[in-house]
Order: structure tokens, then C-alpha cells, then sequence
């Protein structure tokens, strides 16, 4: 089996384009697939975008959350 992904810009003619696709024998739309992060994944995005604070004592760490 080969497979052909499409970028679509305009959404708009999604529907149409999946009505052609429909028609023609031997041609099947396959759902994307969403793999979900891992927790690890998740966190080493965190530091990438900046969404991380360090603390060089426990003192300073319960301070900023109000303890």
C-alpha cells in the first residue's frame, strides 16, 4: 500500500476533497493519528519554552509557594 499525506491550507475545501477522495475505488482516508507525550516529553518541553523556576533552597521554594 502507498500513502500520500496532503497539506491542506484552506479548510474549507476539506469536505469536497474527502467526497472525491471517497469516490474513487481502491482509496481510503486513514485518521491522523495524535500520539500523546510522556510525562518526560512533557517536561522537557516545559524547559525549552522557558515554564520552569529553580530554587537554590527549600526555604526559597516553600516562600514562592506561600507556605
Amino acid at each position: 500500500m502507498t500513502q500520500l499525506t496532503i497539506n491542506i491550507e484552506d479548510k474549507s475545501i476539506l469536505p469536497h476533497l474527502k467526497k472525491i477522495l471517497n469516490a474513487l475505488e481502491g482509496v481510503s482516508i486513514a485518521k491522523p493519528t495524535r500520539t500523546k507525550k510522556s510525562g518526560i516529553e512533557e517536561a522537557m518541553d516545559d524547559v525549552k519554552a522557558g515554564r520552569v523556576k529553580r530554587f537554590e533552597s527549600m526555604e526559597e521554594l516553600f516562600k514562592d509557594l506561600g507556605i
